[in-house]
């Protein structure tokens, strides 16, 4: 089953700013292994190794770590990461979006996809510019903050108007306007 896909048109973004005890940088060299870690949290098994930071970033053309991949640290410990980078086809992508458990329900989901959405913004020109990002009918908590955060669901593939409707009753949540791939309105609700 392929994953949800969310748009966003880069017309708002809101302001998040890290939560109190945390800041955010930039890949730095030797943070593989944290990266690793972190992504042990959801994204990857828990038996990942550094080939998933050569698979998920390394083999991205388009991505530069030191220039696109972004930690949430609490003092000098990373504790979630992001990746907004643009893609060769020229659209924006949020990628590789994980917390550490211990770290989660301080906020700093919010923040640093504020963070990515506001550098790609940036380097995205002109107006009509996407951002893209797919994820999972089970990572709610994931959903609730791109929702929130001006992601709009997409209509893809067979199945999907369902699928969102599920996982927005799950959330409570309602009322967007689902979207083509190319960022076109459907005229669909959910």
């Amino acid at each position: 089953m392929r994953q949800l896909m969310m748009l966003h048109k880069l017309d708002f973004i809101p302001d998040c700013p890290v939560p109190e005890g945390f800041s955010i940088r930039t890949y730095e060299p030797g943070d593989e292994v944290k990266w690793v870690e972190i992504c042990k949290h959801g994204l990857c098994g828990p038996d990942a190794t550094l080939d998933a930071w050569r698979d998920a970033i390394l083999n991205r053309e388009t991505i530069v770590p030191s220039r696109d991949v972004f930690f949430v640290c609490r003092g000098n410990e990373p504790v979630a990461t992001i990746t907004g980078y643009v893609r060769p086809d020229g659209r924006g992508d949020i990628h590789m979006v994980a917390c550490r458990e211990d770290a989660r329900g301080h906020g700093i989901g919010k923040a640093m996809l504020s963070h990515a959405m506001k550098k790609l913004k940036a380097d995205l020109p002109g107006d009509g510019q996407l951002v893209e990002l797919t994820t999972d009918d089970f990572r709610l908590p994931a959903v609730v903050v791109y929702l929130r955060g001006g992601f709009h669901p997409v209509l893809y593939d067979e199945g999907m108007e369902e699928r969102w409707r599920a996982v927005c009753a799950k959330l409570g949540m309602g009322g967007g306007e689902m979207l083509t791939e190319e960022g076109e309105p459907t005229g669909i609700v959910i």
